[in-house]
C-alpha cells in the first residue's frame, strides 16, 4: 500500500514565490544557475549551491540554518498536505496540472507500492546522499503518478483549493504556481485513503528516491522513513509526458542504415510529425546529414518502447559522456550538429505505456521520459528533523 502522509513543511514566510523557485538540480545548466544565484533567497542556494566538494554541502547547511533563524523560512505548526496548481503552455496551448506535496514512505514495506521505471547512476546518487546527510532536508520533491479511477483524490484536491492560496509565484520557465495548505482532518483522511491501495509510479526523481531508501536503511533516523513527493492523479488532464531525445557526439547514420529502414524528410518538424504517426513501436528519428525516420523490425523488446530498442542497438556503443538529453527535438538536432554527431528522436508514449513497460522489464534506460513541466523546488521543503 502506498504510504503518503501529511508533513510539517518549511515554507517561505512571504506568500510571493516570484524570486524563490528553481528547477530540480539535474536540469539547472551553469548559465541558469548563475542567474538564479543572484537572487539572495532563491531555492537554488539549497538545491545546487555554489562551490565544490564538501564545501558545497556545508554551504547549503549554513544557508538552511540562516534562513530559519532570520525568518526567511518557517516550519508549519501542524502536518499538512500541500495542494499545488500549475498553469503552463505546451505546444502553444494553455494547460493546468493539479497535484499535492506529501511525505512518501521510503521504508522497505512502503517501497513495495512504488514503481520505478528508469535506471540510475552512481555519481548523482552519491551527490544527493551527501546533500541529504549534511543538510537533513528534502529540498526538492520527487514526482509520483497514481491511478485515481474513482476521482476521490481529485475531489479532495478540489476541496483543498477552495480557500486562499498560501503561496503563489512564477518559475523562470513561465509556469505559474498556486499552493494551498490542506490540514483539515477530513481532507487529509480522504487523500490518505484514496492513495493507500494505489501503486505509485515514479515519474521523476529516481535518484532521490533511491537515496532516501539508502539513508533510511543506514540511519533509521526519525524522519528518514519518507521523502518529499509531488503526487498527481494519472487521470489529471494536465499531466503530460514527453519523450527525451538524445544528442550523441558520434555519427550514427551508417549504424542506423544497417539496423532499420530509413526514410528521409525535409525538416525536424516534418520528421517529428512522421515519427508520431508511425505504427512501428521502435520507430525513431535521426538527424545526421539529413532528417531520417528509422523503422526497425518491430520485435525483440519486451517493453514495447523505442527507448529500450535504441539502448540495445543504435546507442549500445555510445558512452554516457558522449550523450546529452532534451525533450526539444530542434535543440537536440542543433546540439548534434555542433558536435558533428547525431540526434536521435524518441517516439512519444503515454503514462499507461510506461507502466506496462516497467511491469514487463523493470527498469528502462536512463532519461526515458520527461514529465512536463518539472515540479519546481521551493514550494515547500521537508526537514527530516522539524
Amino acid at each position: 500500500m502506498a504510504d503518503a502522509r501529511p508533513f510539517r513543511g518549511a515554507r517561505y514566510a512571504s506568500a510571493s514565490l516570484r524570486e524563490a523557485l528553481c528547477p530540480p538540480y539535474d536540469v539547472i545548466p551553469p548559465e541558469l544557475a548563475r542567474g538564479l544565484r543572484r537572487r539572495r533567497r532563491n531555492a537554488v542556494h539549497l538545491e545546487l549551491p555554489q562551490g565544490e566538494g564538501a564545501a558545497r554541502y556545508a554551504r547549503a547547511a549554513r544557508t538552511w540554518k540562516a534562513w530559519l533563524e532570520d525568518g526567511t523560512l518557517a516550519v508549519d505548526p501542524r502536518p499538512a498536505f500541500y495542494a499545488v496548481e500549475e498553469t503552463f503552455r505546451l505546444n502553444g496551448r494553455a494547460r493546468v496540472r493539479r497535484g499535492f506535496l506529501a511525505a512518501l514512505g521510503a521504508g522497505p514495506k512502503a517501497a513495495r507500492a512504488i514503481v520505478p521505471h528508469e535506471r540510475t547512476l552512481a555519481k548523482p546518487k552519491a551527490d544527493r546522499l551527501r546533500m541529504l546527510r549534511t543538510v537533513g532536508v528534502n529540498v526538492s520533491p520527487i514526482f509520483g503518478v497514481f491511478p485515481d479511477p474513482s476521482g476521490a483524490a481529485r475531489a479532495a484536491l478540489a476541496a483543498a483549493r477552495r480557500g486562499k492560496p498560501v503561496a503563489r509565484g512564477t518559475s523562470h520557465a513561465g509556469v505559474a504556481y498556486r499552493m494551498w495548505r490542506a490540514d483539515a482532518p477530513a481532507l487529509t483522511a480522504a487523500l490518505t485513503k484514496a492513495l493507500a491501495p494505489r501503486p505509485m509510479l515514479i515519474a521523476d526523481g529516481h535518484h532521490r528516491y533511491e537515496v532516501s531508501r539508502v539513508h533510511y536503511r543506514r540511519t533509521r533516523a526519525p524522519g528518514a522513513e519518507a521523502v518529499l513527493a509531488y503526487l498527481v492523479p494519472e487521470e489529471d488532464p494536465g499531466l503530460a509526458v514527453l519523450p527525451t531525445h538524445r544528442a550523441a557526439a558520434v555519427p550514427l547514420l551508417e549504424r542506423a542504415r544497417s539496423s532499420a529502414a530509413l526514410r528521409r524528410f525535409s525538416s525536424v518538424k516534418a520528421l517529428e510529425a512522421a515519427l508520431a504517426r508511425s505504427k512501428n513501436p521502435y520507430a525513431f528519428g535521426l538527424c545526421d546529414r539529413g532528417f531520417w525516420l528509422g523503422e526497425p523490425e518491430p520485435r525483440g523488446c519486451r517493453s514495447g518502447l523505442a527507448v529500450e530498442w535504441l539502448a540495445r542497438h543504435l546507442l549500445a556503443k555510445v558512452r554516457p559522456d558522449q550523450m546529452s538529453y532534451t525533450p526539444d527535438a530542434a535543440l537536440a538536432a542543433r546540439r548534434a550538429a555542433a558536435l558533428r554527431g547525431s540526434a536521435v528522436l524518441v517516439k512519444p508514449f503515454t503514462v499507461a505505456q510506461v507502466r506496462r513497460a516497467a511491469k514487463a522489464v523493470g527498469l528502462l534506460p536512463q532519461k526515458s521520459t520527461y514529465f512536463f513541466p518539472k515540479i519546481a523546488t521551493g514550494l515547500a521543503f521537508r526537514p527530516l528533523r522539524p
